[in-house]
């Protein structure tokens, strides 16, 4: 998986009526990816399927992948002065 130039990657299962299951295995590679890379890792939710492969209301399928949640920010990104100055006078 390229994630060069990557900062944050989001990861989450899909809610709704029509979700598909998303793998364990899937979720843990990307996870080890974005720590290769250097990039923050957050992982949202198992959405409408679990980890166990049960079909659900998200709310109960929580957001623990290997046991742990995962709410990791990129860093801020530093901007010279001059340019903090023309993005808050840009419209």
């Amino acid at each position: 998986m390229n994630l060069k130039d990557i900062h944050w990657v989001i990861v989450g299962g899909e809610s709704g009526h029509k979700a598909r299951p998303m793998l364990h295995e899937w979720a843990v590679n990307v996870q080890q990816e974005s720590e290769k890379a250097g990039a923050a890792f957050f992982f949202k939710q198992w959405g409408g399927w679990g980890a166990d492969g049960v079909k659900r209301n998200k709310k109960y399928n929580g957001r623990e992948l290997n046991g742990r949640t995962w709410d990791s920010y990129p860093k801020p990104i530093k901007l010279h002065p001059r340019e903090n100055m023309q993005q808050s006078m840009s419209f």
